[in-house]
């Protein structure tokens, strides 16, 4: 049993310190990885090739996920809900938001956005713009109708 321990922890690169190792045999020659620390527990998903894609720690604060691999797809026929404190998110090449229907983006405070170059386009119909208060456009030129 060590040696097949030892086998574990060079296949995941995982740290030595650990108390206890269970593992789990799946399909794909993939396997299941249950650590038992004394200040964590750890959940791997480790492929054959040794890379941990799915991990989950649990500690006394919460419990942290950490996803690693090409892509990322969570589907649901349902809702999906986000709730946090804070949300942020960011993409290195680029960010899509896109909705088959309406889509709306709602702040009980200030919005603001911020871009080297912005455009507000509507391919069918108006752009409305409606405040309860003044409307004011700042800039070195502005052209209307151009």
């Amino acid at each position: 049993m060590l040696s097949r321990e030892i086998e574990i922890l060079n296949r995941a690169t995982l740290p030595i310190a650990v108390s206890r190792i269970h593992v789990l045999e799946l399909m794909g020659d993939q396997q299941l990885l249950i650590q038992r620390n004394p200040e964590s527990d750890v959940l791997q998903l480790v492929a054959c090739n040794g890379q941990v894609s799915l991990s989950v720690h649990v500690t006394k604060e919460g419990s942290l996920l950490r996803l690693n691999g090409v892509g990322l797809t969570i589907e649901t026929t349902g809702a999906l809900s986000i709730n946090a404190e804070r949300v942020a998110i960011h993409g290195r090449d680029g960010v899509i938001i896109s909705s088959g229907a309406d889509a709306e983006i709602k702040a009980a405070g200030e919005l603001t956005t911020h871009a080297q170059n912005q455009n507000i386009s509507a391919e069918l119909g108006n752009i409305n713009i409606r405040a309860n208060d003044d409307v004011k456009l700042d800039g070195e030129r502005i052209r209307m109708n151009c």
